[in-house]
């Protein structure tokens, strides 16, 4: 065939399975739509009368009903969707463009899968989402995290490829990310270079910064939800805008989700506020705090004597791990009681830590010189422990004020299936390993 005659695959609206054929295209001669119905019926000896023709309908992948203007400009790479009695695109055609491999994690409202896009074999992950209980009115807020996410085009933000349902559950194709999460990264014994963590954080910090310039706060940072692009570990990815929020300054912020280890202290005290971007610059701080220490600034056997830390407590870099001067300064920024006083994504704390090649690194004796240490409390909203009944965890929330149906299922091999709760448990005794690791290769480098 020249470069002018190409094979073109078709599939039949609503069985793409069951029925799938290529028809051969040349340019010069399928000039209009008439001519490209006659090449599929005579391909395939369908009925060929006129009415059938005319009745014919042909859509591009997207569902998009094709007319004459684009015939000549189908490609090898084209896939067209073939009705012969003129219905309407079946959104089954989507569902069965994609071969499931395993489910990769399954929450209380959602699952995410691990796929195989059958129309270029590239991996995707698949996030499911039972509607089947929702309400009309609910709808919306299940629909609002992929309209977050395509108003979001970053390359360390989760692309979205495609969206659609299908049999009661709603389907949110995204990029796969086979570098895993950072949290595995933490968990492992392996110690973090700071050079490294540099070009990581950059990312996060970058993305980050984007999606305030937006207005939008992700309200659930934390390593679960940043992920590796590729097996290296060199190009991050953050995911999960399910509880976003928007910092526009025209609402009162209501609803307290996210992670309890993660959440400031305006989260955990109770009271009314705005939806701010200085939520997720605490976040940024327990991070970066958690990955060079391998533990967490603020940790508790419950949820309450967490938040009680968080609220009360000053942050404690431990002596016998070093620590520049510059990044200790960041997450002292990053970790102020008083989100008046709290830094933002444009502060030079970031490029001081990003560009110091120096060897000066904290010096324990300066912390009560430091006026945001010295009787540093968030006072906005009470006691921890008494408004803790105010924040929810993300999978409460998602289920509880998105209504969302418990009983999620596909019909895949579970036994990849992890409980949250057993996650927590087993990251935080990785953690606790990891961080002995790190005090012992310390001691080793010293000797």
């Amino acid at each position: 065939m020249n470069s002018k005659t190409f094979q073109i695959r078709c599939w039949i609206n609503g069985k793409p399975s069951e029925n799938q054929f290529k028809i051969t295209y040349n340019k010069e001669s399928i000039t209009d739509l008439k001519r490209l119905k006659e090449q599929i019926i005579s391909s395939n000896k369908f009925d060929s009368s006129s009415s059938s023709i005319n009745k014919m309908i042909i859509y591009n992948y997207k569902g998009i009903q094709i007319d004459d203007d684009e015939v000549p400009y189908l490609n090898e790479n084209t896939i067209l969707y073939i009705s012969l009695d003129g219905n309407k695109f079946n959104p089954s055609n989507y569902f069965y463009q994609y071969e499931i491999i395993k489910s990769l994690k399954s929450g209380g409202y959602a699952e995410v899968i691990l796929a195989k896009n059958l129309l270029n074999n590239e991996k995707v992950s698949i996030k499911k989402t039972d509607l089947k209980n929702f309400q009309t009115e609910e709808l919306y807020n299940i629909s609002r995290e992929s309209v977050i996410i395509n108003s979001l085009i970053h390359k360390n933000i989760v692309k979205i490829l495609n969206t659609f349902t299908y049999d009661d559950s709603l389907y949110m194709v995204m990029e796969y990310c086979e570098g895993g999460e950072l949290s595995n990264l933490i968990d492992s014994p392996q110690e973090i270079e700071e050079n490294y963590l540099k070009k990581i954080f950059q990312q996060i910090h970058s993305a980050v910064r984007f999606m305030h310039s937006k207005n939008i706060v992700h309200r659930d940072l934390k390593p679960n939800n940043i992920l590796f692009k590729d097996k290296e570990r060199t190009e991050i990815c953050i995911i999960d805008f399910g509880i976003s929020g928007n910092s526009n300054g025209l609402s009162s912020e209501i609803i307290r989700a996210g992670t309890v280890k993660y959440c400031s202290p305006e989260l955990v005290s109770g009271g009314h506020f705005q939806c701010s971007t200085k939520i997720d610059i605490w976040s940024l701080g327990v991070i970066l705090y958690l990955i060079w220490y391998k533990m967490f600034p603020f940790d508790g056997n419950t949820d309450e004597k967490v938040s009680e830390k968080i609220a009360n407590d000053d942050v404690v870099f431990p002596k016998n791990i070093k620590i520049k001067k510059s990044l200790a300064n960041l997450i002292e920024g990053c970790l102020r009681k008083n989100p008046k006083r709290r830094i933002d994504c444009d502060d030079k704390l970031f490029e001081n830590w990003y560009n110091d090649e120096s060897n000066v690194y904290y010096d324990w004796k300066e912390k009560n010189k430091n006026p945001f240490f010295k009787n540093n409390v968030f006072t906005g909203g009470g006691s921890a422990s008494k408004n803790l009944s105010n924040i929810k965890t993300t999978s409460y929330i998602k289920k509880k004020l998105l209504g969302v149906n418990n009983n999620v299922s596909w019909n895949v091999n579970n036994s990849d299936h992890k409980n949250n709760k057993n996650n927590d448990k087993n990251h935080g005794e990785k953690i606790k390993k990891s961080y002995s690791n790190k005090i012992q290769y310390n001691k080793n480098k010293k000797k």
